[in-house]
């Protein structure tokens, strides 16, 4: 039997954000500190939904470090490979949002110095076969030495009957490589997923050419099963073997927008998991992405507090509501 429900990895930062949604860093006077990073925003996101998620990260050994994993295992979260690095820093980042989409973030990492993920060995992805489903996202294969740990867990789950579960999730600029490098290694995560989650610029990227976001394309490349958000441009598509399914979007006033990509990347994932993932027809899958879409529209519409993410019973009577 799974002792959880999910594993994943990825980066956990201290995030330092202004109190008021809106003002700039260079205006705000008064600031809350957060957990940050795509993957984090997701497990926070996950334990509210009810998941039993774990966690697999490394913060420094100091005050950050101690605080962001406390209040992952306030939050529920298991946090048994979550490694403390000795002579590490726990990264800080500062982001700001204008309420309009637009963000700003500012990262104070250095090799060496602040870069505990670094310390991550094959002992840490032991328990992927010990979940029912293995997510792992860009952030977490960006890296050179990262990556074929990732990778090798994703073969491993795969193999024990574990579904692996794919974020694109791609921030270009922060590779340091060329598009063609960072297409192929792309590609090669996709070829070990089951599921892919991704938006429309994403799409057209790995298929090299801007126009186009055919999902037929991104499932050659490996999962059963593709979701692809457009922003707020257009409905959201999903993709399952041959059917192919359209949810309309959620329109909501947006307070604090970090995070909700990864909130729709959790509310997926926790859809997913009230069935099996690698078993749903169309129409689940549909109400899996809207129920994802929903959760993403009550975490843009609240704080950057993860306290005001919300539960799959809110979620589930959002959606009934509107």
């Amino acid at each position: 039997m799974a002792s959880v429900d999910l594993v994943t990895v990825g980066s956990l930062f201290a995030e330092v954000t202004p109190i008021q949604a809106g003002e700039t860093l260079a205006e705000a006077h008064r600031y809350t500190l957060v957990a940050g990073g795509a993957a984090a925003n997701m497990v926070f996101a996950l334990a509210r939904l009810g998941v039993k998620v774990r966690f697999i990260t490394a913060v420094g050994a100091d005050e950050f470090g101690e605080l962001l994993t406390g209040d992952l295992a306030e939050f529920g979260v298991d946090t048994c490979c979550v490694r403390r690095v000795e002579g590490q820093l726990t990264t800080v980042t500062f982001c700001s949002v204008d309420r309009q989409g637009g963000k700003v973030f500012r990262f104070y990492r250095f090799p060496g110095y602040s870069a505990p993920m670094q310390a991550l060995a094959a002992e840490d992805f032991r328990s992927v076969t010990e979940c029912r489903l293995f997510d792992f996202s860009e952030g977490s294969i960006r890296e050179a030495a990262l990556r074929p740990l990732v990778f090798d867990a994703a073969k491993a789950a795969r193999a024990a009957g574990v579904p692996v579960l794919y974020a694109v999730n791609l921030r270009r600029s922060s590779w340091g490589l060329p598009d063609e490098e960072i297409r192929k290694i792309e590609c090669q995560a996709l070829a070990l997923a089951d599921i892919a989650v991704l938006n429309a610029e994403e799409a057209a990227f790995l298929a090299g050419d801007a126009a186009v976001d055919d999902l037929r394309q991104i499932q050659a490349l490996g999962p059963r099963v593709v979701v692809m958000t457009r922003g707020g441009d257009g409905d959201m598509t999903a993709r399952v073997d041959d059917a192919e399914v359209s949810v309309p979007l959620y329109r909501v006033p947006v307070i604090y927008d970090v995070g909700a990509g990864d909130t729709f990347h959790a509310g997926l994932a926790a859809a997913m998991l009230r069935g099996n993932p690698l078993a749903m027809t169309p129409g689940e899958l549909a109400q899996a992405v809207q129920f994802a879409a929903a959760a993403a529209a009550i975490r843009v519409s609240t704080s950057a507090d993860p306290r005001d993410l919300p539960t799959a019973e809110q979620v589930d009577a959002w959606m009934k509501r509107v």
